[in-house]
Protein backbone atom coordinates (compact mmCIF):
# COMPACT_ATOMS: atom_id res chain seq x y z
CA UNK A 1 0.00 0.00 0.00
CA UNK A 2 1.60 3.61 -1.08
CA UNK A 3 1.78 6.55 0.95
CA UNK A 4 -1.44 7.99 -1.19
CA UNK A 5 -3.52 5.61 -0.24
CA UNK A 6 -2.97 6.13 3.13
CA UNK A 7 -4.20 9.94 3.62
CA UNK A 8 -6.17 11.77 5.60
CA UNK A 9 -7.83 15.70 4.80
CA UNK A 10 -9.47 17.41 7.55
CA UNK A 11 -11.13 19.97 6.69
CA UNK A 12 -10.20 23.38 9.12
CA UNK A 13 -12.06 26.14 9.71
CA UNK A 14 -9.96 29.54 9.43
CA UNK A 15 -11.63 30.81 12.00
CA UNK A 16 -9.94 28.55 14.53
CA UNK A 17 -6.93 29.24 14.25
CA UNK A 18 -5.34 31.92 17.50
CA UNK A 19 -5.15 35.66 15.88
CA UNK A 20 -1.08 35.42 15.75
CA UNK A 21 -1.55 32.05 13.82
CA UNK A 22 -3.35 33.94 10.81
CA UNK A 23 -1.52 35.64 7.86
CA UNK A 24 -2.62 39.41 7.29
CA UNK A 25 -1.07 39.19 3.90
CA UNK A 26 -1.70 37.42 0.89
CA UNK A 27 2.07 37.13 0.70
CA UNK A 28 2.34 35.94 4.40
CA UNK A 29 -0.48 32.77 3.12
CA UNK A 30 1.90 31.67 0.25
CA UNK A 31 5.13 31.56 1.86
CA UNK A 32 6.64 27.96 1.22
CA UNK A 33 6.49 26.86 4.75
CA UNK A 34 9.12 25.21 7.19
CA UNK A 35 12.16 25.07 5.07
CA UNK A 36 11.75 28.12 2.85
CA UNK A 37 12.23 26.39 -0.22
CA UNK A 38 9.37 27.07 -3.38
CA UNK A 39 8.96 23.96 -5.53
CA UNK A 40 9.17 26.94 -8.27
CA UNK A 41 7.27 24.36 -11.03
CA UNK A 42 4.60 23.54 -9.01
CA UNK A 43 4.42 27.67 -7.80
CA UNK A 44 4.53 28.09 -11.96
CA UNK A 45 1.75 25.91 -12.38
CA UNK A 46 -0.39 27.58 -9.65
CA UNK A 47 -0.12 30.52 -10.64
CA UNK A 48 -2.35 30.01 -14.32
CA UNK A 49 -4.97 30.19 -11.46
CA UNK A 50 -7.06 32.66 -11.04
CA UNK A 51 -6.95 33.20 -7.97
CA UNK A 52 -4.08 30.91 -7.18
CA UNK A 53 -4.24 28.64 -4.45
CA UNK A 54 -2.95 28.77 -1.05
CA UNK A 55 0.12 26.60 -0.82
CA UNK A 56 -1.69 23.82 1.01
CA UNK A 57 -4.38 23.66 -1.52
CA UNK A 58 -2.11 23.26 -4.75
CA UNK A 59 -2.67 19.99 -6.55
CA UNK A 60 0.63 17.76 -7.91
CA UNK A 61 -0.30 19.75 -11.33
CA UNK A 62 -1.01 23.56 -9.55
CA UNK A 63 -4.87 23.18 -9.65
CA UNK A 64 -7.15 23.62 -6.60
CA UNK A 65 -7.04 20.70 -4.17
CA UNK A 66 -8.43 20.52 -0.58
CA UNK A 67 -5.90 17.82 -0.22
CA UNK A 68 -3.16 18.63 -2.22
CA UNK A 69 -0.70 18.90 0.06
CA UNK A 70 -1.13 15.59 1.79
CA UNK A 71 -1.33 14.41 -1.49
CA UNK A 72 2.28 15.95 -2.44
CA UNK A 73 3.65 14.87 0.99
CA UNK A 74 2.81 11.16 -0.10
CA UNK A 75 4.20 11.40 -3.23
CA UNK A 76 7.00 12.63 -1.77
CA UNK A 77 7.41 9.97 0.53
CA UNK A 78 6.72 7.47 -2.26
CA UNK A 79 9.61 8.51 -4.40
CA UNK A 80 12.24 8.17 -0.95
CA UNK A 81 14.74 5.84 0.26
CA UNK A 82 12.42 5.73 3.34
CA UNK A 83 10.37 2.11 3.31
CA UNK A 84 6.55 2.36 3.12
CA UNK A 85 5.25 2.47 6.63
CA UNK A 86 2.03 0.59 6.38
CA UNK A 87 0.92 1.29 9.93
CA UNK A 88 1.17 5.30 9.34
CA UNK A 89 -1.37 7.76 7.77
CA UNK A 90 -1.00 10.81 6.50
CA UNK A 91 -3.31 13.61 7.58
CA UNK A 92 -3.92 17.12 6.57
CA UNK A 93 -5.71 20.01 8.37
CA UNK A 94 -4.66 23.31 6.19
CA UNK A 95 -1.27 24.02 6.39
CA UNK A 96 -0.73 21.25 9.20
CA UNK A 97 0.86 17.64 8.43
CA UNK A 98 -0.13 14.70 11.01
CA UNK A 99 0.81 11.38 11.30
CA UNK A 100 -1.10 9.05 13.09
CA UNK A 101 -0.40 5.20 13.97
CA UNK A 102 3.32 3.69 14.55
CA UNK A 103 6.55 4.17 13.00
CA UNK A 104 8.13 0.80 13.69
CA UNK A 105 11.36 3.13 14.93
CA UNK A 106 12.29 6.74 15.72
CA UNK A 107 14.92 6.63 13.40
CA UNK A 108 12.31 6.09 10.26
CA UNK A 109 10.01 9.01 11.86
CA UNK A 110 12.84 10.99 11.81
CA UNK A 111 13.24 10.54 7.85
CA UNK A 112 9.60 10.65 7.10
CA UNK A 113 9.63 14.29 9.17
CA UNK A 114 12.58 15.37 7.05
CA UNK A 115 10.66 14.31 3.88
CA UNK A 116 7.59 15.98 4.91
CA UNK A 117 9.35 19.35 5.74
CA UNK A 118 10.91 19.80 2.66
CA UNK A 119 7.27 19.88 0.94
CA UNK A 120 6.24 23.04 -0.63
CA UNK A 121 3.49 24.43 2.04
CA UNK A 122 4.01 22.13 4.88
CA UNK A 123 4.07 25.11 8.08
CA UNK A 124 3.45 22.41 10.97
CA UNK A 125 4.13 19.02 11.63
CA UNK A 126 2.68 16.54 14.30
CA UNK A 127 3.65 13.36 15.57
CA UNK A 128 2.40 13.44 18.93
CA UNK A 129 -0.24 10.45 17.44
CA UNK A 130 2.43 8.01 16.33
CA UNK A 131 3.71 5.13 18.45
CA UNK A 132 7.22 3.75 18.16
CA UNK A 133 7.11 0.06 18.39
CA UNK A 134 9.01 -1.33 21.03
Amino acid sequence: MTWTERMIVEEVERGDRPASDRPTHYEAQMSPGITGKYDHKLREKAGMHTPPPLPENMGVEGEFDLGGLAKRVAIALDHSPVASVESLQIVQQGNLIQFRGSSPNQSVLEQIVKITAQVDGVRYIEIDQVAIAP
